[in-house]
């Protein structure tokens, strides 16, 4: 007896060899099986007779799979094919892939993340801090449902995209002058006449932002051993000349200004802000009042609140997609509707990027001073969704002032519509008509007043007075005075 070696690999070799041999031997027994794939993506089984390659055809083969030639197509490997061909025309072997696709465009399918993408923003008030946490949780949702599961990457990825909520130190303003007249005025206009009680209103804050330096204490006498005064430090200021409330404010007593028209202060007529703009002024802020005791045991609360917060960085948004310089100095003014006591604060960056990103939840007509969030933020190193309004504040100093374009007293030129009142009338067209051209250019000096004779006036009549108001209130009174020609057009429209 003779023993054989045989090594390890030739023993595989041969055992495969064998096991190929036996399949092709079962496949010609049984003739040949066919996978297909139809057009759902499913997949399928067809045995062959044996023998049968040389009649039956691919039709044939697909028949039970109700295949509609109009409307679908027939490929073999990636060459499409006549279903009337046979199998051995076509070269069909055991085990042979035919694939069948549908020629009708089927509806996209619409992820079950659909909801969670965020819309792609063009524009962000501040690039640096802007978010995008429906990407990251759609990611996240799209990774755990794998196979591979979340890694601790995965997690912090998802944290990174939370807003952090903390205490901003400065704004972009250091203080801001509030003109005490226009003041008193918005505190008198809320005061109801009938039945007593006051009535929550907003109002649009138009002044000028400028330089001035930051000791504004008197300077001691200059020498030859004095510093320069380019080394003295500078900031920046907005003071106010003017405030416009918007009509249509009807609100009872007892109840919160109407957020609907608050949001939208410099979109609801546009000849605001263009006879501003003529005026040399520009928006640096907005005012509200408030009826209830925001401070009331708690000196740490502040009187804003979410859906002020939510106005307000509306507003600054609206100025700052302008593109004009000073967007972004922006002021918030909270006066107590009852007492008549303001405080000036401005918003953080992350709270305008949050309003920008719809991240702030508020309820029309209710104010809270939890602000509530559609996603989580984190304050204090931990996920919330609830954050203190003190948090979105930037406290600001206020100073007072007589503002420019603010009138004479602070009895309101216009009714709450906006029309001149009687009084105001009967006062113009007496220096129309024989009074002094300095003592009309000073009643004129009212941004209420020229805005209601906008409303009377051509666009160029309203620009050329708008013109010679603006030089008398910056001092260039010699020479200053109305045409005879624009004082008639005045008399006539105000005798009507």
């Amino acid at each position: 007896t003779k023993s054989i070696m045989i090594s390890s690999a030739r023993l595989t070799s041969l055992l495969i060899l064998i096991t190929i041999n036996v399949a092709a031997a079962t496949s010609s027994a049984n003739g040949m099986i066919l996978r297909i794939r139809l057009s759902d993506g499913s997949m399928e089984k067809v045995q062959v007779p044996p023998g049968a390659e040389e009649s039956m055809t691919l039709s044939d083969v697909l028949n039970p799979f109700q295949l509609d030639e109009e409307s679908s197509t027939v490929q073999f490997g990636s060459d499409k094919i006549d279903p009337q061909k046979t199998l051995s025309e076509i070269g069909a072997k055991h085990g042979s892939m035919i694939t069948i696709q549908s020629t009708i465009s089927k509806k996209p399918t619409e992820s079950r993340f659909a909801k969670m993408k965020s819309v792609k923003r063009e524009w962000d008030p501040f690039p640096d801090l802007a978010k995008d946490y429906g990407t990251a949780l759609l990611k996240m949702k799209t990774r755990r449902s794998s196979s591979n599961g979340m890694s601790f990457d995965d997690i912090s990825r998802l944290t990174s995209s939370f807003h952090v909520v903390e205490p901003q130190e400065e704004g972009k303003l250091k203080r801001v002058y509030m003109c005490a007249r226009s003041a008193e005025r918005f505190h008198a206009n809320g005061q109801l006449k009938k039945g007593g009680g006051v009535q929550c209103r907003v109002g649009l804050l138009l002044g000028t932002i400028q330089k001035e330096r930051v000791d504004t204490k008197p300077r001691k006498a200059r020498t030859s051993l004095s510093s320069q005064t380019s080394d003295a430090d500078y900031c920046t200021v907005a003071k106010v000349q003017a405030v416009w409330e918007p009509r249509g404010q009807t609100g009872g007593s007892g109840k919160v200004y109407d957020d609907s028209i608050a949001s939208s202060m410099l979109s609801q007529n546009p000849r605001v802000l263009a006879i501003a703009e003529k005026l040399g002024l520009q928006p640096v802020g907005w005012i509200f009042s408030h009826v209830d005791n925001r401070h009331g045991d708690d000196e740490d609360s502040l009187p804003v609140y979410d859906m002020d917060l939510s106005c307000g960085s509306q507003l600054q948004i609206a100025k700052m997609k302008d593109g004009k310089e000073h967007g972004a100095k922006f002021v918030t003014l909270s006066m107590d509707a009852n007492s008549g006591a303001t405080e000036a604060f401005q918003l953080s960056d992350v709270c305008v990027q949050m309003a920008h990103e719809e991240m702030i939840v508020t309820e029309s007509g209710i104010s809270k001073k939890q602000v509530t969030t559609k996603h989580p933020v984190v304050v204090h190193s931990r996920e919330t969704t609830q954050v203190d309004s003190v948090l979105c504040l930037v406290n600001t100093a206020m100073l007072s002032h007589t503002g420019a374009y603010s009138g004479k007293t602070a009895t309101s030129a216009v009714k709450k519509n906006g029309n001149l009142t009687n009084k105001t009338k009967k006062a113009l067209l007496k220096l129309l008509e024989g009074g002094k051209d300095s003592k009309l250019l000073e009643e004129l000096c009212d941004f209420n007043t020229l805005l209601a004779l906008d409303q009377l006036v051509t666009k160029d009549e309203s620009d050329q007075l708008c013109d010679v108001v603006r030089k008398w209130s910056r001092g260039q009174k010699k020479g200053t005075k109305l045409g005879s020609k624009l004082k008639k057009q005045l008399r006539d429209f105000l005798e009507v």
